[in-house]
């Protein structure tokens, strides 16, 4: 038999929404059409921007990746208690620095997993291989029990963190296969 995952709701990554690929398009088309809820957290929306003074993406292409998550109809959300943010932030930098994902990337993926988790977002899209890979899934586990006591949301998450390659393979009708995810999470 074949699991699936009934998505509730998506979020998209910086790498996901500047991604230069008409298979993103896509994506974000039947996200729309389909109704599914997208968000996109302030620490994406903050490097978006970012990236743009800093001169690393064109205006071209940060214009492209705001125009990606208005046609999906992207809410920005955000973790307001700073307090249990924090605490969840240093076990999730505890957890990624112990699965060896470098420590520069580290700081912001947190912010944008504990936002995301928080939220109770089943599927988050990135492009980045350590948002993809066997190990943040391992990470997400860890954070989402030590959350459970406080954020009750956070208990029964089943948040996946894909790439879009795997995402058309695994969609179909508001649904994502998670054997087909299974099998295309990547290894270390």
């Amino acid at each position: 038999m074949v699991r699936t995952l009934q998505i509730r709701s998506v979020s998209f990554d910086t790498s996901f929404l500047l991604k230069d690929t008409a298979l993103v398009d896509q994506i974000i088309d039947v996200l729309a059409h389909d109704h599914i809820p997208c968000f996109v957290t302030t620490t994406v929306a903050s490097e978006l921007e970012q990236l743009k003074i800093w001169g690393r993406i064109t205006e071209s292409m940060y214009k492209k990746a705001i125009k990606r998550w208005i046609h999906a109809h992207a809410t920005i959300i955000d973790f307001k208690n700073r307090l249990l943010s924090d605490a969840l932030g240093q076990a999730c930098i505890r957890s990624m620095q112990n699965h060896g994902i470098p420590a520069n990337h580290v700081v912001n993926d947190c912010n944008i997993l504990i936002s995301t988790l928080k939220n109770g977002v089943d599927l988050f899209l990135s492009e980045d291989f350590h948002f993809t890979s066997a190990i943040t899934r391992e990470v997400i586990s860890q954070v989402k029990n030590a959350a459970c006591s406080e954020y009750f949301i956070m208990c029964d998450s089943q948040m996946y963190s894909i790439d879009s390659k795997t995402f058309t393979k695994a969609y179909f009708k508001g649904t994502i296969n998670l054997d087909i995810v299974q099998v295309r999470m990547q290894k270390k």
